[in-house]
């Protein structure tokens, strides 16, 4: 690849093909059912989304941003506050710097339904920590694996930077 807006363009390309979306949500569904076997559960306090107080980072593959900025759009939208029966709240505005996620609204996720996986699969939760790891690495293989298939290029980067980066190239 000769340049970054070349990757995003290739990731977004791949993203808007039907079967890739495919693919994409039923990784994400593998790990809801797994999530849902686990007997662990969010506790949607929104900790976990205030990434620096919280002593984390939220990584994704350019292929998880470009997919993701498809389905919801980029910070500044408008988005459901959960549990308001259709209130809309807009969004921050992408600050890479800003302590928390972009896409939190009120204290919780204003992204529910499309939010990446690692928000799925990270648990404020104690013990949850074993757990996590197995199926975080299961998800990465996938995501290789289909990298792989599709011959994409395999790029992880943390999730604030890569939306950004996105969209200074127009996705």
């Amino acid at each position: 690849m000769s340049s970054e807006g070349e990757l995003w363009r290739v990731w977004r390309d791949a993203a808007l093909r039907p079967d890739v979306a495919e693919r994409l949500r039923g990784l994400l569904n593998e790990i809801d059912h797994r999530v849902s076997e686990s007997g662990f559960a969010c506790q949607q306090s929104g900790r976990c989304c205030k990434f620096e107080s919280f002593g984390h980072r939220l990584y994704m593959t350019g292929l998880e941003v470009a997919w993701f900025r498809l389905l919801v759009g980029s910070p500044g939208i408008r988005a459901e506050v959960p549990g308001s029966e259709g209130k809309t709240i807009g969004l921050a505005v992408l600050d890479p710097e800003r302590d928390g996620c972009p896409y939190q609204v009120e204290g919780q996720c204003g992204v529910h339904r499309d939010r990446p996986f690692a928000c799925r699969v990270f648990f404020c939760q104690a013990g949850s920590d074993a757990w996590q790891a197995e199926v975080y690495e299961s998800f990465q293989l996938g995501m290789k694996r289909l990298h792989e298939e599709l011959g994409l290029p395999y790029r992880y980067m943390e999730w604030r930077r890569g939306l950004a980066d996105a969209g200074a190239e127009g996705l």
